[in-house]
């Protein structure tokens, strides 16, 4: 889970909170009320369950196992016709669970304004073009999730220019803001873009 300032930022707007399965023991802990739970209910402890009960929280059991909790969510939202989603408690200890998150980032950020946000990072995806405000230092790293082609960029230190990056071949970790907004376009292919808020240890 991401610090309790990001996620007290989060509140701030007041958005219409789904924890996916497990997530909502974390969110309980954090002391937020979810409006929805949705998942195969695995991983929800039964302390959870209870105040879940007690405070009327809408509780959907999935039991499909060929889309994760993650995706149950997303679709759930999808559904309800909501078009812009911050997903937090996506990165962490299992990286397996992470590159998953990367994927279900790739397969929805068509149908949703998406951003992936922990304590260091925030993470979208960039199949066009982007352009965001950052402060002159700030750590900005781009990873494609198969092969780029065509990415151009503006504001940072080390520019590109119509070039590729691919998995395993060539990736563009570590750059820096010189100038604000950045500006990345793309012509071909799912970029990951990583913009640094804070440096981990």
């Amino acid at each position: 889970m991401p610090s309790r300032k990001i996620l007290f930022e989060l509140l701030k707007e007041k958005p219409f909170i789904v924890c996916a399965d497990g997530g909502a023991n974390k969110a309980r802990a954090f002391g937020i009320v979810p409006h929805c739970i949705i998942g195969d209910l695995d991983s929800i402890t039964e302390k959870t369950c209870r105040a879940a009960k007690r405070q009327k929280i809408q509780t959907i059991y999935n039991p499909d196992q060929y889309s994760t909790d993650l995706e149950k969510a997303l679709d759930f939202v999808l559904k309800k016709r909501i078009r812009k989603a911050v997903v937090i408690g996506a990165t962490g200890k299992r990286p397996d669970h992470t590159m998953s998150n990367f994927s279900i980032l790739k397969k929805y950020h068509a149908k949703l304004n998406l951003m992936l946000k922990d304590s260091y990072c925030d993470i979208r995806i960039i199949s066009r073009k982007i352009s965001f405000e950052a402060r002159r230092g700030q750590i900005i790293s781009l990873s494609p999730l198969g092969k780029c082609s065509g990415i151009t960029t503006h504001g940072l230190k080390y520019p590109l220019h119509n070039e590729s990056l691919e998995l395993g071949v060539r990736e563009g970790e570590s750059n820096a803001a010189v100038s604000s907004p950045v500006e990345i376009s793309v012509k071909k292919g799912a970029l990951l873009l990583f913009v640094v808020r804070k440096r981990a240890g």
